[in-house]
């Protein structure tokens, strides 16, 4: 702190960015530098930037919000989308062209894909730009490279457990992270505000600190036992806690907390580059600095033109973007950590930071001069046809059809199926976890250890059905309907209702097969006693009992909570489906 207070202040007074300080301050001080005399502990060191990274995710999360994320424009994500794309390409390609393995170079693309959210937001804000057009399409790019960095993050660190353990399967951590996102949003926003409306209600800035805090850590601690990345978990409950009603004073309190574990952050990471590596990355790490900037800028206006901006506006946008920051770091060094990534990609991403945040300011206050140089240097043709294109794309965005305010009836069934479905999933997913740690803590403790699984059981089958009755009504329709065209097309003659029976008939069996086929592999996977002992069967009866008071109101909320968090509906559950068989029919 004393390193990273020193720095803060001289690199405040040149005005360079305080990341640049920190990073600088972190290699002086570290366990590589003047023989370990400030710092020994390099674990410790490592510890402490991983609880730094977890803050400031935290932090970044509540800022953003997952409203605001979820709303984000389609012009901003394709924005993104081609940046990272790019990068990520341009990156791979450098890789190998310098010799490196596969798995480093994806990791030195992911690496060179993210822009520094702190340092970004702080310069639109220090140049009176964060409320503009240049600030609005920055910060939206951001929330988008946010969201896929922390997914990358994620599968990265999986990857290196699964690595570890001698198989690497990258698509189970891609699904494993899109559950426990789902789990995380849905539940989270289900659970969490009514825990700040608790401490809010106790009136304690403290309370509400510590204990927004504590969630943060929770679900951070959750994904780590899932194999994930501790920092996916905080961000993901810092977005939800952004649409609270709280969210201003949760932003306010943890700011300064932010801005400590942020300065850790950022020199722990520079504790960990060794200076007698310097000289032999040196110049690999120019290269990757000159790529990652021209990339950055190259990849940043196209992606922004390309959505109908204007030359200027879309060259604003790509000189916002050249400089990694805490993804960049983080991901180059969860690829430090196991050895599929060659030693060389940790120091050459850390000095490309550092090469970057001294050349970053120009470039950042420097889009008319790039301009004139970049226009100067075009022929003539093609600035008449990229302002042609230009204009095209911006004139047919703008005569595109409004959206339709209400969605087809087969629309709103397809909703009710994936809602449905998502809802199983969840419970069933949630009872997975609760069944492992509950029969932990039973064998601590001298509880029968299948007992506990016969609780979890009941519990989990009974607050999944009345989502099968949900999703057993929509198929029911949805078969009757296909059944009755299919009459109606070979001319065949329906009597006494034959074409709804033998649809609710079809779905009824199926329905019935995936309950019975589920039920079973959940008392394979959990450990669960002889159900057709007495205590057992007992107990199983008690715990349905207790579950179906509550299935009906828990699945109601989940209902809702689903719908308005991952689809943005806000005009009700969506769940009465017994509109007449000839709505069904329309």
């Amino acid at each position: 702190m004393v390193a990273a207070a020193a720095a803060l202040i001289l690199f405040r007074l040149i005005r360079q960015p305080p990341i640049l300080g920190y990073l600088l301050a972190g290699v002086l001080v570290g366990p590589f530098a003047l023989q370990g005399r400030f710092v020994s502990d390099a674990e410790t060191v490592s510890l402490v930037a991983e609880v730094g990274l977890v803050v400031l995710l935290f932090a970044i999360g509540v800022e953003f919000g997952w409203e605001r994320i979820r709303k984000v424009g389609f012009r901003v994500v394709l924005i993104g989308a081609v940046e990272i794309t790019t990068m990520i390409l341009l990156g791979y390609f450098l890789g190998r062209t310098l010799g490196w393995s596969a798995t480093t170079s994806i990791y030195l693309g992911a690496a060179l894909a993210f822009s520094s959210s702190v340092v970004l937001v702080q310069m639109l804000r220090e140049n009176g730009q964060l409320m503009s057009l240049r600030g609005q399409l920055v910060v939206g790019v951001l929330v988008v490279e946010d969201f896929v960095a922390v997914v990358l993050l994620a599968v990265f660190v999986g990857y290196a457990n699964q690595e570890a353990s001698g198989a690497v399967q990258v698509w189970p951590i891609v699904m494993k992270m899109a559950v426990f996102a789902v789990g995380a949003l849905v539940f989270g926003t289900l659970l969490a505000p009514r825990l700040m409306e608790l401490l809010d209600y106790l009136k304690s800035r403290e309370t509400l600190l510590i204990g927004s805090l504590g969630m943060c850590f929770a679900v951070g601690l959750l994904a780590r036992e899932m194999g994930l990345s501790a920092g996916a978990g905080a961000f993901l409950i810092g977005t939800v806690l952004g649409d609270t009603r709280h969210r201003d004073q949760i932003a306010r309190l943890i700011a300064p907390v932010r801005d400590v574990f942020a300065a850790l952050f950022f020199v722990s990471i520079g504790m960990l580059v060794n200076m007698s590596d310097v000289p032999e990355f040196f110049g690999t790490a120019l290269i990757v600095t000159g790529v990652l900037v021209a990339g950055k800028i190259l990849a940043a206006t196209v992606g922004t033109f390309l959505t109908g901006h204007d030359g200027e506006t879309a060259l604003n946008v790509g000189t916002s973007m050249p400089q990694p920051g805490e993804f960049s770091l983080a991901i180059a060094r969860s690829g430090s950590e196991h050895a599929a990534v060659g030693s060389q990609l940790y120091p050459i991403v850390t000095l490309g930071t550092l090469m970057s945040s001294f050349i970053y300011p120009l470039i950042f206050s420097s889009p008319r001069r790039i301009g004139a140089v970049v226009g100067w240097l075009l022929p003539n043709w093609v600035k008449t046809e990229a302002s042609a294109f230009s204009t095209t794309i911006a004139t047919s965005l703008r005569a595109m059809p409004p959206a339709k305010p209400t969605p087809h009836r087969f629309k709103r069934d397809v909703r009710s199926v994936a809602v449905s479905f998502g809802i199983i999933g969840l419970v069933i997913v949630a009872g997975m976890l609760i069944s492992n740690a509950g029969t932990s803590l039973a064998s601590e403790i001298g509880i029968s250890v299948e007992l506990v699984g016969v609780v979890v059981l009941a519990a989990v089958v009974t607050l999944a059905v009345p989502a099968g009755i949900v999703l057993w009504q929509v198929l029911s329709e949805l078969g009757a309907v296909f059944v009755r065209r299919a009459f109606a097309r070979f001319k065949l003659t329906a009597r006494f209702h034959a074409p709804d029976v033998i649809g609710i008939g079809l779905v009824s069996v199926v329905m019935l097969i995936a309950g019975v086929w589920t039920v079973t592999r959940l008392v394979q996977m959990m450990p669960v006693a002889d159900l057709t002992s007495p205590v057992p069967a007992l107990v199983m009866a008690s715990s349905v009992a207790v579950t179906a008071t509550l299935a009906m109101r828990i699945h109601s909320q989940m209902d809702k909570t689903f719908r308005r968090t991952l689809l943005g509906d806000r005009s009700g559950t969506g769940q009465s489906h017994s509109d007449g068989s000839a709505s069904a029919g329309d």
